[in-house]
């Protein structure tokens, strides 16, 4: 079986590897509801799948993924309330409640992580964390880094870490793959509904429990945002975002290749 992932090599392993492909998959994602189905690490587990996925089909290697540092004021066992995110859809009922029911978690002590995040800067620690993640595997010399943001609030600060990144000097190009990349509106992705299910359903399928949800389709799941799993989800679909997913970034490593020899 072919070892992609860095960590796994040793150093022979390492250098045929990247001296073949230069390029290095980060998957960045944390620790969330994602309902009943899917499981609480569902965006690493999904950005680090794809990695896996790309660096099997097209070479380079894969760094281990990224879950701590987040800013936890914006996490959906919080912001699932049409009170605190207007932004929510119309209609949304507030998730909240239930979800906190369903961890037998205590939602005073979420909000005082998320008030203390707050203070200590939001995104601050975790971008940082970024940069220097971004300037380490440049040093581990690859030329091409390919971070996979699976948490959707993870994009904006993802980007201005990228931006720290480069007025710092970096020198690696940085190419970010997003879900929503899958559709050329950029309309694709949503909250552990059909997409991040389906993709879930294609790389780690015995994650996916879709009967926890119940048959009802009357009865909207819990924190889900998006079609509803149940009857839209399929890993033929998973199978399909990832080809799409693989076929950008293969346009991206042709671009890098070409422009490297000019």
């Amino acid at each position: 079986m072919m070892i992609v992932e860095y960590h796994r090599l040793r150093p022979k392993e390492l250098v045929q590897r990247r001296q073949a492909m230069p390029v290095a998959y980060v998957g960045l994602g944390i620790l969330e509801w994602h309902s009943l189905h899917n499981p609480l690490g569902l965006d690493g587990l999904k950005a680090n799948g794809i990695a896996l996925h790309l660096a099997a089909q097209l070479g380079g290697l894969v760094m281990p993924p990224l879950y701590w540092g987040d800013n936890r004021q914006e996490i959906c066992e919080l912001v699932f309330d049409p009170a605190v995110s207007p932004w929510l859809p119309e209609g949304t009922e507030d998730h909240t409640g239930a979800i906190m029911a369903a961890m037998e978690a205590d939602k005073t002590a979420y909000r005082a992580d998320a008030d203390r995040s707050q203070a200590n800067g939001g995104w601050r620690l975790w971008q940082e964390l970024v940069v220097h993640m971004l300037f380490q595997i440049e040093t581990l010399g690859f030329k091409l880094i390919v971070p996979i943001p699976g948490h959707y609030p993870l994009i904006g600060p993802l980007n201005q870490a990228v931006t720290t990144y480069y007025e710092k000097g970096g020198t690696a190009e940085i190419f970010v793959l997003t879900d929503m990349m899958y559709s050329e509106t950029g309309d694709a992705g949503d909250h552990a509904a059909a997409f991040e299910t389906s993709v879930m359903m294609a790389i780690e399928p015995h994650l996916v429990k879709l009967d926890e949800l119940g048959e009802d389709t009357d009865v909207a799941p819990i924190g889900v945002l998006g079609e509803d799993p149940r009857t839209a989800a399929s890993q033929a679909f998973g199978e399909k975002i990832l080809a799409k997913m693989t076929e950008l970034v293969r346009e991206r490593v042709q671009q890098f290749n070409e422009e490297k020899r000019k």
